[in-house]
């Protein structure tokens, strides 16, 4: 079966296996995915956000949605963005514990049998749209409801990490910047015992 895996790195010839705190599963493992659409939200600005979070939900028919949690977040993530999506092929099992439905996992490193260069993550990833295989749900357009869930998604993610006591968390940094409504409310509610 053929896997993809996004990367902003390279010239690679295998994956290693990794593993980083703040990974879902914490053994030291390759992550692949079967659409390869998907593999392209995995080209990753680690400097601007080190922790992957595409903010993509996967339709049975395989669409995927990009549900942005602030305005211009798919702009701000990929747009001058260029990378590799590594093609992998094996019989490589799927992994639930993953979080995404289409992703397999391997604790071994896993051979490339090709890669494709993108130039420009942004307009690869809305090219997809023209074919009608990916959708872009802007912050601004979201329902009110939509927002108060990112606001507890946030407020969660600063509990969990305990990010007003753990400069050092990558997400010290990001969460202020993107959301400071979101971390002035929850500092007053930490303050008061109630986060």
């Amino acid at each position: 079966m053929t896997f993809y895996h996004g990367s902003s790195v390279g010239g690679l010839t295998k994956l290693q296996p990794f593993s980083k705190p703040w990974s879902n599963l914490k053994e030291p493992l390759v992550y692949m995915t079967s659409s390869k659409q998907l593999a392209a939200h995995y080209i990753w600005p680690t400097e601007k956000c080190e922790i992957k979070s595409p903010m993509l939900d996967i339709r049975p028919d395989g669409t995927l949605v990009f549900q942005e949690m602030f305005s211009g977040a798919l702009e701000y993530f990929y747009k001058g963005l260029s990378g590799w999506i590594y093609q992998c092929d094996g019989g490589y099992k799927y992994n639930n514990a993953a979080g995404v439905f289409t992703t397999a996992t391997s604790a071994t490193p896993v051979p490339i049998s090709d890669a494709q260069y993108v130039e420009d993550v942004y307009e690869h990833i809305m090219s997809y749209a023209e074919q009608g295989k990916f959708i872009y749900e802007k912050f601004e357009d979201l329902r009110p409801y939509r927002h108060d869930i990112i606001r507890g998604i946030i407020y969660r993610s600063i509990k969990n990490d305990d990010l007003f006591n753990n400069p050092t968390h990558p997400n010290h940094r990001f969460i202020p910047d993107k959301y400071p409504q979101y971390w002035k409310e929850a500092k007053v509610l930490y303050e008061n015992g109630l986060l």
